[in-house]
């Protein structure tokens, strides 16, 4: 069995309007509390609760997404194993890498591709580029 972290009770923590349960808490439930106690006024109380809610659980799943992002990448890259120091060093070179992959891109990429097109349509029967300008 999982022991808490040491200085965290096991127990459910106290949220008022909350019944005490002797289970955990949900976030759904901690939230519903928390954005409740926001507005406790009428109806537009009441949209504001349900709008605070749905940000709190929108910018949650936005989180949770980006922390899967970041699990996958140690995972993909096995740089969980690796000590504290030998991780951010191996995150700088990553990082610094990617980034001369980017510049390197946006430089270079347009520039080929346009020798590119203006290989084909010579090849495709599109006109030289003449170096006499036409005069009206």
């Amino acid at each position: 069995m999982l022991r808490p972290p040491k200085g965290i009770s096991a127990e459910a923590p106290f949220f008022p309007g909350l019944p005490q349960t002797k289970g955990p808490v949900t976030l759904a439930e901690r939230n519903r509390v928390t954005c409740a106690a926001v507005g406790r006024s009428g109806g537009a109380a009441r949209s504001s609760s349900q709008n605070c809610w749905k940000l709190k659980m929108d910018i949650k799943h936005v989180k949770d997404y980006i922390y899967w992002l970041y699990y996958q990448y140690l995972l993909i890259t096995c740089s969980y194993v690796l000590e504290p120091w030998e991780r951010s060093m191996f995150h700088t070179i990553t990082v610094t890498v990617f980034a001369m992959v980017v510049y390197t891109a946006y430089v270079f990429v347009p520039i080929h591709i346009r020798l590119a097109f203006e290989f084909f349509s010579q090849l495709f029967g599109g006109q030289p580029e003449s170096t006499v300008s036409i005069v009206n």
